[in-house]
C-alpha cells in the first residue's frame, strides 16, 4: 500500500518538537574507558566456515553485558571483512539511543589491519540523526542514532568497536524487563552474553527456540546470568511470517511475576478520570444532554467523537512511550496515539455511567500473548472495553469512521489483552465479532454488430469493510478515487472510458457502503493471434491478490490477511444468449474457504467466486495443501474465456472445408438427379392433327430470365458469401444459440444449393420445352416457399428481433411468386401448347384419322 504524504503541519510540529527536545537533551557521543565491572571470558579465534558467510563479512564476536543496578549495557563487536561486498555492507556503525534517558559512551573503534591496530575512535567521525521511522505512521519517537561511516576500509580488515548506553526509561521505576537475542541475521563466530543484578532482584527467563544454557553464579556480591555460544548459523525473518513467529533463539527477561503486576503498574501511570474542565467537560455535557440517559447512544457518541475527532499522532518521547497524556490535553489538541485515545474514551465513558477500562493489546502476539512472561514490552497496543447495559463491548479508538447502530462494533482479532481493571490477574481471551464482506458486481452489455460494451460496476462493503473503505474515500478526492478506480480496469482494457462519476450510498445505521461506477469498453473483445477469433476473457484478480506464492523451502507459519471475504461476481449479457453446462468448484479448510459457479440463465453469462479468509495463519503443517490449492485456484479456477463473433469485421477468411466439399458432394447428386429424371423415357405421346410445337415466348421470357437469376444468385452466395467461411460457423461459439445457429446456418447452406441446381433443372427444362417442367416449376416454387418460411421463423425463434429485413422479404417474395406463376402454369394454354416435348425428343405419333373416322 502507498503512503499517505506526511501533512505539511506534522512536519512543522515535527520541526518544533525537534527544536525543544534538543534544547532540553542534546544528544552527543562521549569516549571514555571501558567499565571496570565487566566479566572476562576465553578468547576464541576460530572463523566461521566461507560458504557461511553473507553480505561479505561476519561477526568474530558479539559481546553484551548489562549491569541492571547500574543502569548500563556494554556492547563489544568485532566484525570481519572478507570480500569488497563486505566492505561495501559492514564499513558503517550505527547506534540508537534516546538521549531523554540515556547516554552513549564510546570505548573504542580499531581497525585491525596485518595484525596491526589502527585506532579510529573520534568524535568528530559521529553524526547524529533523528530516526523517526515510525513518523509515516504519524509516531515520533525521540530516538536518535549515532552514526560512524569508517573511511578506507579493506579486505581483510576487521573492525573492533565498544559502547556503553546508560540509562533507562523512568517509567518502568525499578523493574527490568527486555529480550537477550542469541543469534543474529549474521553468522557468529563466538558470542556471549551476561546479566549482573542485585540478589534481591528475582529475574524470570523464557527461552525461545534454540538457545544455550544459562550460567549462574555470584560475583563480587552479584547474581551473574551467563550465555555463550559458537559458530552460531544465522536466523532470517519472511515478510509474510505471523508477528508472533520468529527463528531467531532469544530470551525473554522480566521481573514482573504476574499480570497483575502489570496491571498495577499500567493503572498506576495511566488512571482513569472522571473530573473534566473546559472543553471536554462541556462536550461530555452536551453528549448526556443529546443522549437523554440513553446508553447505548451515550457509547456511541463518545466512540464517534474519539475516533473521528481526535486524529492519530503519537508523541512518545521518553515516558510517554508508555504514559498517556491527560484527557482533557487530549481533547484540546485533537490529537493522540493509542493509549491517549483509550484513555480519553475509557474517561468518557466512566463519565456517562458506562464502566470502561484499558487493554492493553499484542498486535504481534494476539492469541499467543500467554506465551510470553509478564511484562508491560509484550504490548504495543491500546483499547478499550466497556461494558454496556450489562454487556462487553471492545473498541479500538484507533479505528476512524466506524459506524452502525448500538453496540454493533467491528474489532479486530487481537486475541488476548490485559484489561487494565484493579485486582486483574490474567489475560482475557477476546470474543471474535462479525466481520463484513465485500460483495463486488461487475455486470457488462455486449451489444449487437460490433459497439461498445458497457460496464457497470456496483461494490458493496459492510461492517468493517465498509469502515475501512469509507475511512478511504474520506482521505481521497472524489477525482483521485475515480482515477484509480478507472486506472484498475484499465490494466485489463487500456481504452475504457468513465460514463459517469462514482456513486457512493452509505447506509450509516446498517454500517453498509455502497459504490456504483459506470465505464464504456471499446476494447472489450481482443483477437487471438493464433485462432484470429475474438475473444473476451476474464480473471478474478480481487481473489488471486489475497494467495501467497510460497516457495517449496518455506517452512514456517504463513501470515494472511484475515479477516477477508469477497462474494464476487461477472455477469455478461450476450444479445444471442449462452449454452454452457453449469460448472462448480469447492475448496473448504479450517483457514480459508473458496467456491466457484459457473452458469447460465437466458442472455446471461454468471461467473461467481467466493473467497473467505478464517483464521489469520496458515499452520507450518498446512502448507503443502495451501500452496496446492493456490496453484489450483490461481491457474484453473479464476480465469474464463469465451470467443464471440457478432459481425466477421476484418477476421481473415478461414475456408470450412467440410462444408465446401460436403456442397459440392450434394451438387453433383443433384444434377445426377436431375439428368436422372430428364432422361427417364415418357410414355409414346399421341397429338390430335394440327398440333404443333409452340416457341418460347410471352410471360415465358419472364420466367426464364428469373430462373437464370435464382441460379446466378444463389450461385453467387455460396461462392462469395458466408456459407464457406468457418468464422462464420463458429461466429456463436459458446453461446446459448450455438448448436441451433448451426443447424440453421448448414439448412441454409444446402437448400440454398438445392434451389440452385433446381432453378437451373427447370431452366433447362424450360429452354428444351420439356413436358415435365410445369410439374417441377411448380415444386421450385412450392419448396422456395416452405423454405424461406421456415428459415425466417426458426430465426425468429432463435434470435429474436435479430433477425434481418431479408428473410421476411424472401419470404413475401416467395409468396407473390406462388400466387402469380402457379395458377399460371396450371391454367395458360400457352404452357399446355409450348411444353409438350417428351423423352426422347421423337417418342410421340399424331392421331390415326382413318382409325377415328
Amino acid at each position: 500500500m502507498q503512503l499517505k504524504p506526511i501533512p505539511i503541519l506534522l512536519l512543522m510540529l515535527c520541526a518544533v518538537i525537534l527544536t525543544f527536545s534538543a534544547q532540553a537533551s542534546v544528544p552527543v557521543v562521549h569516549i571514555s574507558p571501558a567499565p571496570t565491572w565487566l566479566n572476562t571470558y576465553k578468547p576464541y579465534d576460530k572463523m566461521i566456515p566461507a560458504r557461511d558467510v553473507e553480505n561479505g563479512y561476519f561477526y568474530q564476536l558479539v559481546e553484551e553485558q548489562i549491569y541492571i543496578e547500574k543502569q548500563a549495557d556494554y556492547s563489544h563487536i568485532i566484525r570481519q571483512i572478507v570480500s569488497e561486498a563486505g566492505i561495501q555492507n559492514g564499513s558503517e556503525i550505527s547506534i540508537s539511543f534516546d538521549p531523554s534517558y540515556q547516554q552513549l559512551y564510546f570505548h573504542q573503534i580499531t581497525v585491525w589491519r596485518d595484525g596491526k591496530p589502527q585506532n579510529r575512535l573520534s568524535t568528530d567521525s559521529f553524526k547524529i540523526i533523528a530516526d523517526e521511522k515510525e513518523l509515516s505512521k504519524f509516531i515520533y519517537q525521540g530516538t536518535y542514532t549515532a552514526y560512524c561511516i569508517l573511511s578506507d576500509i579493506r579486505k581483510g580488515d576487521k573492525i573492533e568497536y565498544a559502547y556503553t548506553i546508560t540509562g533507562k526509561n523512568p517509567i518502568f521505576g525499578n523493574k527490568y524487563c527486555r529480550d537477550i537475542y542469541l543469534q543474529a541475521g549474521q553468522s557468529i563466530a563466538h558470542i556471549y552474553k551476561s546479566i549482573l543484578a542485585a540478589p534481591a532482584r528475582k529475574l524470570n527467563f523464557k527461552s525461545f527456540n534454540k538457545v544455550p544454557k544459562t550460567i549462574t553464579s555470584d560475583k563480587n556480591g552479584l547474581k551473574c546470568y551467563e550465555w555463550e555460544d559458537f559458530q552460531v548459523q544465522p536466523a532470517h525473518d519472511y515478510d509474510n511470517q505471523p508477528g508472533w513467529y520468529t527463528s531467531y533463539g532469544y530470551i525473554q527477561i522480566s521481573d514482573y511475576n504476574s499480570w497483575q503486576e502489570v496491571v498495577d503498574w499500567a493503572l498506576k501511570i495511566n488512571p482513569l478520570t472522571t473530573n473534566f474542565k473546559g472543553p471536554l467537560a462541556k462536550q461530555i455535557a452536551a453528549l448526556k444532554a443529546a443522549t437523554g440517559g440513553d446508553k447505548e447512544k451515550y457509547f456511541r457518541g463518545a466512540v464517534k467523537m474519539v475516533q473521528d475527532e481526535i486524529r492519530y499522532m503519537g508523541i512518545e518521547m521518553g515516558q510517554y512511550s508508555h504514559r498517556a497524556n491527560n484527557p482533557d490535553k487530549v481533547y484540546n489538541q485533537r490529537y493522540g496515539d493509542c493509549k491517549d485515545k483509550s484513555l480519553l474514551l475509557a474517561s468518557v465513558l466512566n463519565a456517562g455511567g458506562i464502566p470502561a477500562n484499558m487493554v492493553l493489546i499484542s498486535t504481534d502476539a494476539k492469541a499467543k500473548t500467554d506465551q510470553y512472561l509478564p511484562s508491560p514490552y509484550v504490548f504495543d497496543h491500546a483499547t478499550v472495553v466497556a461494558n454496556v447495559n450489562s454487556k462487553p463491548v471492545f473498541i479500538d479508538p484507533t479505528i476512524s469512521y466506524q459506524r452502525g447502530a448500538g453496540i454493533n462494533l467491528y474489532y479486530p482479532d487481537y486475541g488476548k489483552g490485559l484489561v487494565l481493571k484493579p485486582g486483574n490477574n490474567q489475560l482475557t481471551a477476546i470474543p471474535l465479532t462479525q466481520t463484513g464482506e465485500i460483495n463486488c458486481k461487475e455486470n457488462y452489455k455486449v451489444p449487437e454488430g460490433n459497439g461498445k460494451v458497457s460496464l457497470d460496476v456496483i461494490t458493496t462493503y459492510t461492517l468493517n469493510e465498509a469502515d475501512k473503505i469509507r475511512e478511504r474515500l474520506a482521505s481521497s478526492s472524489k477525482s483521485e478515487t475515480e482515477k484509480s478506480y478507472l486506472e484498475y480496469y484499465a490494466r485489463s482494457y487500456p481504452k475504457i472510458e468513465a460514463v459517469d462519476s462514482i456513486t457512493v450510498k452509505d447506509d450509516e445505521e446498517k454500517n453498509k457502503l455502497t459504490t456504483i461506477e459506470h465505464y464504456w469498453v471499446p476494447d472489450f473483445f481482443k483477437k487471438d493471434s493464433t485462432t484470429s477469433k475474438n475473444e473476451a476473457s476474464f480473471y478474478a484478480d480481487y481473489i488471486s491478490e489475497q494467495l501467497a506464492t510460497l516457495n517449496n523451502k518455506s517452512s514456517y507459519p504463513v501470515l494472511i490477511n484475515y479477516p477477508y471475504a469477497i462474494n464476487y461476481t461477472v455477469s455478461v449479457v450476450l444479445p444471442v444468449g449462452w449454452n454452457i453446462d453449469e460448472s462448480k468448484t469447492s475448496i473448504k479448510r479450517d483457514a480459508y474457504n473458496f467456491a466457484s459457479k459457473i452458469s447460465a440463465t437466458g442472455d446471461t453469462l454468471f461467473l461467481n467466486y467466493k473467497f473467505s479468509y478464517l483464521q489469520n495463519y496458515i499452520p507450518t503443517d498446512k502448507l503443502d495443501e495451501y500452496r496446492a490449492d493456490v496453484k489450483k485456484i490461481k491457474n484453473n479456477e479464476l480465469s474464463y474465456t469465451f470467443t464471440y463473433s457478432p459481425g466477421l469485421g476484418d477476421q481473415p477468411y478461414k475456408l470450412n472445408y467440410w462444408m465446401f466439399f460436403s456442397i459440392i458432394v450434394f451438387a453433383l447428386l443433384m444434377g445426377g438427379l436431375c439428368v436422372k429424371i430428364y432422361r427417364t423415357e415418357t410414355p409414346e405421346v399421341l397429338f390430335e392433327h394440327g398440333a404443333s410445337f409452340k416457341p418460347l415466348g410471352g410471360w415465358l421470357i419472364l420466367i426464364a430470365f428469373g430462373l437464370t437469376l435464382s441460379f446466378l444468385a444463389m450461385l453467387i452466395t455460396l461462392c462469395k458469401g458466408t456459407y464457406f467461411d468457418l468464422n462464420k460457423y463458429n461466429s456463436h461459439l459458446n453461446t446459448k444459440t450455438d448448436y441451433a445457429f448451426k443447424i440453421l446456418f448448414t439448412s441454409e447452406a444446402f437448400c440454398s444449393a438445392l434451389i440452385m441446381c433446381y432453378a437451373l433443372f427447370c431452366l433447362i427444362l424450360l429452354l428444351n420445352k420439356r413436358d415435365i417442367l410445369p410439374r417441377f416449376i411448380i415444386g421450385l416454387y412450392v419448396f422456395a416457399l416452405v423454405y424461406y418460411t421456415a428459415d425466417y421463423v426458426f430465426a425468429k425463434m432463435i434470435f429474436h428481433d435479430a433477425v434481418s429485413e431479408s428473410a421476411a422479404s424472401a419470404v413475401l417474395r416467395s409468396i407473390v411468386v406462388c400466387v402469380i406463376w402457379i395458377p399460371y402454369f396450371k391454367m395458360s394454354w400457352r404452357v399446355k401448347q409450348t411444353f409438350i416435348i417428351p423423352y426422347p425428343a421423337n417418342n410421340y405419333r399424331y392421331e390415326d384419322l382413318n382409325h377415328n373416322s
